[in-house]
């Protein structure tokens, strides 16, 4: 969908001999997420003996992981922000190459799933914005791996207001039918792509659906994880 058409640094306007428009300096400087909950991907201020925040460590989670690479911090939220709005096509295909060369991160725990599922979007937000942003950028991973992309099984319902806000209760009913199962699904591993995460509320939604469809292990994929709690 998307071609690329300069090679400057979307970053810093850097002149670089590269098909991927993002300079080494600008590439080191974005933030990392060093430590983070292994279940919901919610960035921790250091190492801890369990690997969960506090949350997971009291609640049951649909999601069996989830994995993040950046905090939701300048630049990642200026990029996320150009592809989401601005229809920045060189921006998508950075984000989408920087999630491609983090596949090691499913090889060393996880596995390769059976298939990638972008997060739907409402039809009228998908008319508005022309793109579904979870699955641009999922594209060159799903490809470079032989991973199926689906996006027929799920369908979003209902438009739904921002989560970030929302107490527990208001997310719950805010995200209440807001998604509908179409068919049921054959795989046994499904991982479910975003661009950001911010409360995990939408994640947790479709995973419940994926698992009372009878996949057994639900991950999470995103580029960046909002710090909240």
């Amino acid at each position: 969908m998307f071609e690329l058409f300069k090679s400057q640094c979307v970053l810093c306007d850097m002149s670089i001999d590269s098909n991927i428009s993002l300079c080494e300096g600008c590439r080191k400087d974005l933030p990392m997420v060093e430590f983070a909950c292994s279940i919901c991907a919610l960035p921790l201020k250091e190492s801890n003996k369990s690997n969960f925040c506090g949350k997971c460590i009291n609640q049951t989670s649909y999601v069996d992981y989830a994995i993040n690479l950046f905090h939701y911090a300048v630049p990642i939220d200026y990029l996320i922000g150009q592809m989401k709005f601005h229809q920045e096509l060189t921006v998508v295909a950075v984000l989408a190459d920087l999630l491609k060369n983090h596949i090691e991160a499913f090889n060393s725990v996880h596995g390769l799933p059976d298939v990638f599922l972008p997060v739907p979007l409402y039809k009228t937000r998908l008319v508005e914005r022309g793109f579904n942003q979870a699955l641009e950028i999922i594209k060159p991973l799903a490809k470079s791996q032989h991973i199926p992309v689906i996006l027929d099984v799920i369908s979003r319902s209902k438009e739904t207001k921002t989560q970030t806000n929302l107490n527990k209760l208001e997310r719950k009913k805010n995200l209440a039918g807001s998604f509908t199962m179409l068919k049921k699904l054959a795989y046994s591993h499904v991982v479910i792509v975003d661009d950001v995460v911010t409360t995990g509320a939408t994640t947790q939604e479709l995973a419940k659906l994926l698992k009372n469809s009878g996949v057994k292990t639900v991950g999470v994929l995103s580029l960046a994880r909002a710090d909240l709690n």
